[in-house]
């Protein structure tokens, strides 16, 4: 994962603000630098050191409420002209999720995963989303403006690709799955009771 911080200026970002300030920055592709960001927060994520959780105690392989707010951040300053959430930068999302094994963030970062692959997808379906800080904020609710799509096969197959690696305890996962219906044979809970559970 660090050959992606090669898409990152050539100066190492200090801290997190320094990282959120160079997307913020970019004048080139801003998803490819916001998922080069998001792999850098992968890599600190799994050492539990770096530059972007310097300055606070982080565990190892731990997920904290930190982690995701910053995750938000870079979504946000990539997203400033207006683009929905790309595949890269969902895939980096998934890598995260992966390797945090341990969460203590109150369910943030989940919520924020479920959010993000969505605006992703219902983007490159052409369907109206509203734009990321509107679409990723905590306190705005994905039924608020998330809707069921059809799928092409492909982003069928790479969706349902990343939902089997994931936990079938994960609440990101069941909600995706709740609005788009991706494993048919998995359980149908209402969106409410999906976001409730993850609180």
């Amino acid at each position: 994962m660090r050959v992606r911080e090669l898409e990152l200026s050539p100066h190492a970002p200090r801290d997190a603000e320094d990282l959120v300030a160079e997307i913020a920055r970019s004048t080139s592709d801003a998803a490819a630098c916001s998922a080069a960001a998001l792999a850098l927060v992968c890599c600190d994520i799994i050492a539990g050191e770096g530059p972007t959780v310097a300055g606070r105690a982080h565990f190892s392989r731990t997920i904290d409420a930190a982690d995701a707010a910053l995750c938000a951040r870079i979504l946000c300053a990539a997203g400033r002209a207006g683009h929905s959430v790309s595949r890269a930068e969902a895939d980096a999302l998934f890598a995260i999720d992966a390797v945090g094994s341990e969460r203590v963030d109150d369910g943030r970062f989940d919520d924020l995963l479920a959010k993000a692959v969505l605006h992703h997808l219902m983007g490159a379906a052409g369907t109206t989303i509203p734009g990321r800080e509107q679409a990723l904020a905590r306190d705005n609710p994905l039924d608020s403006w998330g809707s069921a799509i059809v799928l092409a096969a492909e982003p069928r197959s790479w969706l349902a690709g990343h939902l089997d690696w994931m936990k079938p305890s994960s609440s990101a996962a069941r909600t995706i799955d709740a609005v788009l219906h991706v494993n048919p044979a998995g359980p149908r809970l209402p969106l409410g009771i999906l976001f409730n559970m993850a609180a």
